[in-house]
């Protein structure tokens, strides 16, 4: 390749792919020390945390796309002396200064308060805003893949990761002039708005769900018959008169599932990679479509064990130490699946008839699982009447959650394409 032909290339390699029509021109290489100054954050005793001025740590730049004031969850007790030498302020880039994985250390979000100043703790670094740059810009520019391979393959360590103030300056990213900069960030703070929008949406939605069912088990909220009539008052019924064991095995064609806490009744390759099952699976346990299933094992916030309704619409297997039961309605099942969501429901139910084993096992019978107490419908038609409300306010908490999860990818798109 000519000397003529390596230089359009390189050009061309500066330029992105999605572009606003009215700018044009290759983007300028410029390193982090040309536009912040790097300061390590304080050092402070375990007696100072908890009071006093809000403190910027590790957890705020991982878990927020920027920072405000009001969003960081630390404070620390220092005097106005210590605070002056370690202030954030609007346009300051925190950086993680140490992790346990490469993947994360050196993660950036900027902070967008321009009313309060924080500080910033130890395991942070400071990039003071000393050059020319769009704030918000930046913070979208450090999360790009290009960026974070830049600085992750410069960090040091080996059973923990680190990057430096001088490992940072060190680091050259390609920037487009001061009114692009400021086009892409209001174009990609919209997008943001739109995700924030949407979340809010479902934050809302689920705890209409919840006050829904709260409503239900409380007696405020009745539903009719066809006729206008109310149904019978609710009764305090044996899960073992509304749910039935029926006790069949696998016939050798079903496909293995597994049972998430957030996914349900999931197949095992698609939840797990590939399937655990033995190979033998004579024994296991036929679920069909409406069942419920107890898993008898902990599993993160529920110690013991998950409850879920099948909504696979054809036969599967799962292990022999789960129990498989048929509701006495589909929509007392579906019921059943949203009132065990929650892990102090499934306390509740399961406290006092479980007994734990060695290394935490769960050791209860399935005529035990069967044997407290709820109040529950007693009308068919009522508890499928209630089902199907569930189900439909299920149905536009999973359409704002695939919105959400459209709107991330076409940002995760967007980024790959409108920078260098």
């Amino acid at each position: 390749m000519s000397i003529e032909n390596k230089h359009i290339e390189k050009k061309k390699s500066l330029t992105p792919k999605l572009r606003f029509k009215e700018f044009n021109g290759s983007w300028q290489m410029k390193y982090l020390r040309e536009l912040l100054e790097f300061k390590n954050g304080i050092n402070a005793s375990k007696e100072q945390y908890g009071h006093g001025i809000k403190f910027i740590n590790v957890l705020d730049i991982l878990n927020n796309d920027s920072i405000a004031y009001d969003t960081i969850i630390g404070s620390v007790d220092v005097d106005k002396t210590v605070a002056s030498k370690y202030p954030v302020n609007y346009g300051d880039i925190l950086f993680q200064r140490s992790s346990e994985t490469r993947e994360e250390v050196g993660t950036a979000c900027v902070y967008l308060d321009e009313n309060k100043t924080a500080v910033f703790g130890g395991f942070v670094i400071r990039g003071r805003k000393i050059g020319e740059y769009d704030p918000i810009f930046l913070n979208k520019l450090l999360k790009t893949d290009n960026s974070r391979n830049e600085i992750t393959s410069k960090s040091g360590g080996s059973t923990r990761y680190n990057v430096g103030q001088e490992t940072l300056s060190s680091i050259g990213l390609n920037f487009p002039t001061l009114s692009e900069q400021k086009k892409i960030a209001s174009f990609l703070s919209a997008i943001d708005e739109k995700i924030q929008q949407l979340s809010r949406k479902k934050e809302l939605l689920e705890q209409y769900k919840k006050g829904v069912m709260q409503q239900l088990f409380s007696g405020k909220l009745r539903f009719k018959d066809g006729n206008g009539k109310a149904f019978p008052k609710w009764g305090n019924r044996k899960l073992g008169d509304v749910l039935f064991e029926h006790k069949l095995n696998s016939t050798g064609k079903e496909e293995v599932f597994s049972v998430s806490v957030h996914k349900g009744l999931i197949n095992q390759v698609e939840h797990l990679g590939r399937v655990f099952a033995a190979k033998n699976t004579d024994n296991y346990n036929l679920v069909k479509p409406n069942d419920i299933i107890y898993t008898k094992s902990p599993t993160g916030s529920f110690p013991l064990g998950i409850i879920k309704q099948s909504k696979v619409n054809k036969n599967v297997i799962v292990s022999p130490l789960y129990g498989v039961f048929t509701p006495e309605t589909p929509g007392l099942g579906y019921m059943l699946n949203v009132y065990f969501e929650t892990p102090i429901n499934v306390k509740n139910y399961l406290s006092s008839i479980i007994q734990k084993g060695a290394k935490n096992t769960i050791n209860i019978t399935n005529t035990t699982f069967l044997s407290k107490k709820m109040k529950l419908p007693i009308s068919k038609e009522e508890q499928n009447q209630i089902g199907d409300f569930l189900f439909n306010i299920d149905l536009k908490i999973n359409y704002v959650t695939n919105l959400i999860t459209q709107t991330q990818t076409f940002k995760k798109g967007l980024l790959q394409q409108m920078f260098v």
